[in-house]
């Protein structure tokens, strides 16, 4: 009896030993920190006169990256303002010119109505009448024109002030600004170089916060959520991994990404987790390889 008795504890360590082997571990994956970038290209072409930030350099929103040659633009500015101003005196003018030809018709409809009555009874022949008449229409038509010209005054006005607008704004665009703050990563032109709208200057990164991307199979997923905590080891060999939060879970299985070295994981189907690491010392760089675990 005793016998039987050490053979069934002896039994029962074995499949609690067993069952312990066989307890899943937690979902693991390793990938690159990433970091949020980007790209500030020159919305203005010239020479490059100055470049104020380089690689490694911070950089805060609304920082003057670059100066871009202003000579052309501040001249055609310049050029646009001196049209404005005379096109102002010639409305002013057409202002003065509505009065003279308003107060040349007012006396031209009354000389007109006078000779009118005057011809009804008789005092005045058909001559004057023509002639009264004749001076009445042109008065009509030369306020008409006064009018005109104040319309035109205006529109052309309204016009040049646009072009002054339009080259405020390439002048601006001289002096390209930082939408973002963070570091300068990449720096793509050198002073002096000749610039064409549309080139890149800077490649600026938010190092603050950074992320990296795993890939796990469908079988790790059932037990994370979004905001799970995230463990991510640099493995610079420090006694605590850093910190990290699940902010995206792939919707969708894909192939296994060609930087998975192993054969067999390269023929699963997996799901990318993006995990984002707080990153204010800046600890970690953009390409370094981490390991991240899901506890």
């Amino acid at each position: 009896m005793r016998k039987l008795v050490q053979l069934l504890v002896a039994i029962t360590m074995a499949t609690v030993v067993v069952s312990c082997s066989n307890t899943d571990s937690d979902p693991a994956g390793s990938g690159l920190i990433e970091a949020n970038e980007a790209t500030i290209s020159a919305e203005a072409s010239g020479r490059l006169e100055a470049v104020y930030f380089d690689e490694g350099d911070k950089i805060s929103r609304g920082d003057i990256i670059a100066l871009i040659d202003t000579t052309k633009t501040a001249l055609r500015l310049e050029k646009a303002r001196v049209l404005y101003r005379a096109m102002q005196t010639q409305r002013e003018n057409a202002l003065i010119r509505i009065e003279q030809t308003a107060i040349d018709d007012s006396l031209a409809q009354k000389e007109f109505r006078r000779i009118s009555r005057l011809v009804a009874s008789g005092s005045a022949n058909q001559q004057q009448y023509d002639r009264v008449e004749n001076t009445a229409q042109k008065s009509q038509l030369a306020r008409k024109a006064a009018s005109v010209a104040l319309e035109s005054a205006d529109a052309e006005l309204a016009r040049i002030e646009v072009d002054i607008n339009l080259l405020r704004e390439q002048l601006n665009d001289c002096q390209p600004t930082s939408p973002v703050s963070g570091t300068v990563v990449t720096s793509y032109v050198e002073q002096g170089e000749l610039m064409a709208a549309g080139r890149p200057l800077l490649k600026i990164a938010n190092l603050d916060s950074v992320w990296v991307k795993i890939y796990l199979p469908p079988a790790d997923l059932t037990g994370i959520k979004l905001g799970d905590r995230a463990e991510v080891d640099p493995e610079d060999g420090r006694d605590q991994p850093l910190s990290g939060t699940v902010t995206w879970i792939a919707d969708e299985a894909e192939f296994t990404p060609k930087n998975v070295q192993t054969r067999e994981a390269r023929a699963d189907l997996v799901y990318g987790v993006k995990i984002v690491i707080p990153n204010h010392d800046q600890t970690l760089k953009i390409g370094m390889p981490v390991s991240v675990t899901i506890p």
